[in-house]
């Protein structure tokens, strides 16, 4: 290592302007003084606020180049963070694409009944769990009777719109073909068909509806409000819900969209909540201004942090889930011969994955330049074992030593 530039100091980290953390802390007080926060997001929503800041303790960071050296604070590390989950989101991608068979994806949209949400705020990962089974089991179902064949799924959970309403609903990316059930032939679909969608919206609704009675009966559904008025409104909702004549599953094509750009899509919000710092374009001591589709949209400083916390997920939950011919169980045996067979049926040319680059609105860039030479990458050194508190001279001294 090249001698060092100057004694080991702290670097303040470089954030935004506008960052949705920064709104965070501004208005965080207020939140709690009107609302009482249950543990899982009081624990993430300190996490949060500590990002890069020393209450997140420090790590080692050297040039490479010149050896110019410092502390830096260190990341959260949380999956709803904004700000640190950009390298995650690129390295999933990658990953995801490698994994996915190399043909036109359907995507069916499962959205959950606006009579619902209140249920499911209050029962997120039971209900959340039925979203994920119904589903995947229908289309499973359809898939063996239709078709004679195992599909590839792959599915994820969003909880939002773009001015961050709680409106859950999962999305499942689904081969357009599978390998057939005795595992000898690769059977294609249309292009433009994959199922008749009143028969897959009405087997889902019916299998979901199902599933939230059967999660009652058992005890693992908790009705918000009061009991008696809340189980008479559960039972009139299920009844009315079982004979709607629209459907809440909606089928979209590929429409010569490669898998790339629809996991590319995805991709940007699997590992935080949608909404990304380029979003904000007003923050006061009493309101935040969102850019959406439709325009702006003004929240009050505490209903901004109320809506953002709606959307952290209960601990451990998985919202990226795997059936079929892309479940964990069939990736040494049953994939290897859906690739094989595929190849007579390939609708796009092989792409280069090892190229892919990282989603657009990633904030972190692949490779941190020196703040002193502007040339050499930085090399974070952490401690290991980890410490919680700032680090001493001495422990720096230690890690230059072990690097």
């Amino acid at each position: 290592m090249k001698s060092l530039a100057r004694l080991p100091g702290r670097v303040e980290p470089k954030t935004p302007i506008l960052s949705v953390l920064e709104v965070l802390r501004r208005h965080e007080a207020d939140f709690r003084r009107r609302h009482r926060l249950d543990p899982v997001r009081a624990h993430v929503l300190d996490q949060l606020l500590s990002c890069r800041t020393p209450a997140a303790c420090t790590h080692l960071c050297v040039c490479e180049s010149c050896g110019w050296c410092a502390l830096m604070c260190n990341s959260c590390g949380n999956r709803h963070c904004p700000q640190c989950q950009g390298q995650a989101t690129g390295q999933w991608l990658q990953a995801r694409q490698r994994k996915l068979l190399v043909l036109p994806h359907f995507q069916v949209v499962f959205t959950l009944p606006a009579g619902l949400r209140s249920i499911a705020y209050a029962n997120q990962r039971v209900v959340y769990d039925l979203l994920f089974d119904a589903t995947a089991s229908v289309l499973q179902e359809l898939a063996a009777q239709r078709l004679g064949v195992r599909l590839g799924m792959t599915a994820v959970l969003h909880t939002w719109t773009t001015d961050l309403r709680y409106h859950p609903h999962v999305h499942f990316l689904v081969t357009a073909g599978g390998l057939s059930l005795d595992d000898e032939r690769w059977v294609p679909t249309r292009d433009d068909y994959l199922f008749p969608q009143k028969v897959l919206g009405k087997m889902v609704r019916g299998r979901f509806l199902q599933g939230l009675v059967d999660a009652k009966e058992a005890g693992e559904l908790t009705l918000p409000g009061d009991p008696d008025r809340a189980a008479k409104d559960f039972a009139s909702f299920i009844a009315k819900a079982r004979r709607r004549k629209h459907c809440i599953v909606h089928v979209e094509a590929p429409k010569g969209r490669s898998v790339d750009q629809v996991t590319k899509d995805l991709a940007r919000y699997v590992k935080r909540v949608a909404l990304s710092d380029h979003r904000l374009r007003e923050v006061t001591d009493t309101h935040v201004t969102l850019s959406t589709r439709r325009g702006p949209v003004i929240l009050d400083g505490v209903e901004f942090v109320r809506h953002f916390l709606l959307h952290v997920l209960p601990h451990r939950f998985r919202k990226v889930r795997d059936y079929g011919l892309y479940a964990p169980a069939n990736a040494k045996l049953r994939m290897p011969r859906a690739r094989s067979l595929l190849a007579d049926f390939a609708h796009e040319p092989t792409v280069e994955l090892d190229n892919v680059p990282a989603p657009e609105e990633s904030p972190e860039a692949p490779a941190e330049p020196c703040p002193h030479c502007g040339k050499g990458p930085l090399r974070h050194i952490y401690p290991d074992p980890p410490v919680r508190r700032i680090l001493t001279f001495h422990d720096i001294l230690e890690l230059l030593v072990k690097s």
